[in-house]
């Protein structure tokens, strides 16, 4: 009848509700949708960094993170109250040796092996903290030597190379290869080297290490050149120097290796230097050394190679030489407060410390710490 409303039926209930219960289903699952879609994405993006984050580990390969590898340069050092141009004399290593190796890690310089007090060949590991000029020992090498290399690389370590013989420095060349992390307190061992040796000179470039010249049981003079791959955890061979030598030194510098000074058997210090472009296939004279030397070390400092320590044959060399590496000139700092040979050096910043070393020619040692602020 006109004006008049109809009755719902029972149907039209049913009908209805099933239409709300339809909508509330959509919405509940649309909300769930977003949450998991949410909490999947987050989900994703914690594997995906995960993935960028870890790298292969296994014989012969580094275990590296991005983590690591990013981590915060430690601030650096203070320099308040440090005169530029003058070394310090700071307080004496622990133990007196010579024919040592250093290598820095942010804020730590690790000093290993070399000649004891005794005249025999040590394992030590002393460590020195160079905000609070602390000392502290750490786990002993796997074997003692002397005239090794010590590098740093990612964090942590490395040995190679090195006489193993107790006393004698003419023997027993090794081809060993160690690594030391400080997160865990352990040594590991590496793939050996290619060639046994000791006396050389070696230095980091990118993920690689380079180690030239030496000598080993068979060779007085090595002019080879073997090359480490951090990521593929392989030795090869490069082009080898054309003045083959020993008690060299070698630093990275500029996109280059140097190899500086050393000697031969029967033909005294050299003041050669060479440089090697990685991928060259040979390595390219470099203006000389001021001073012939040998058993010194090489390190970069204000936008320059210095060059610290050594001996000439008679006697032990305090000089201290800059190379400007834009302007390709020499020049002189200050000497050593006490020459010596066969001392460990590492530079941080404009700071170079020089520890240990013997003070006069030949198996001397002593536990002096110098520091120099390069102007």
């Amino acid at each position: 009848m006109a004006g008049r409303t109809a009755t719902p039926t029972r149907a039209t209930y049913a009908r209805r509700r099933a239409v709300a219960l339809l909508a509330v289903g959509v919405v509940a699952a649309l909300i769930l949708w977003l949450v998991l879609s949410s909490g999947g994405a987050s989900h994703s993006s914690h594997r995906a960094a995960a993935k960028t984050t870890a790298t292969r580990s296994g014989a012969g390969k580094t275990k590296t993170t991005t983590g690591r590898a990013a981590r915060a340069r430690p601030a650096a050092l203070p320099l308040a109250g440090i005169a530029p141009g003058r070394w310090t004399t700071l307080s004496p290593a622990p133990t007196q040796r010579g024919e040592v190796a250093a290598a820095r890690i942010g804020d730590q310089v690790y000093v290993v092996g070399g000649f004891d007090a005794t005249g025999r060949s040590s394992d030590v590991v002393q460590r020195l903290d160079l905000r609070t000029q602390r000392w502290s020992s750490v786990a002993p090498m796997p074997q003692t030597l002397n005239h090794m290399n010590a590098v740093a690389f990612g964090g942590r370590l490395y040995v190679v190379g090195g006489y193993g013989g107790p006393g004698d420095t003419s023997t027993g060349a090794v081809r060993g290869f160690w690594r030391y992390d400080p997160a865990t307190g352990r040594w590991s061992s590496m793939p050996d080297a290619p060639i046994a040796r000791a006396a050389a000179g070696a230095a980091v470039l990118g993920h690689r290490l380079y180690i030239a010249g030496g000598r080993n049981d068979t060779t007085s003079a090595l002019s080879s050149l073997a090359i480490f791959d951090f990521d593929t955890g392989r030795w090869t061979l490069g082009p080898s120097l054309a003045h083959p030598r020993e008690h060299l030194a070698a630093v990275a510098a500029d996109g280059a290796i140097w190899a500086l000074g050393g000697r031969a058997l029967g033909l005294g210090s050299f003041t050669y230097v060479e440089r090697y472009v990685p991928g060259a296939s040979t390595w390219q004279s470099m203006p000389p050394l001021p001073v012939a030397r040998s058993g010194f070390e090489a390190v970069t400092a204000g936008g320059s190679i210095l060059v610290v320590g050594g001996e000439d044959g008679t006697a032990t060399v305090g000089e201290v030489d800059r190379f400007d590496l834009k302007g390709g000139r020499w020049s002189r700092l200050a000497d050593l407060p006490v020459a010596r040979h066969g001392l460990g050096v590492v530079a941080d910043g404009p700071l170079v410390f020089a520890i240990d070393g013997g003070p006069q020619a030949g198996l001397t040692m002593s536990s002096i710490v110098s520091r120099l602020r390069v102007s």
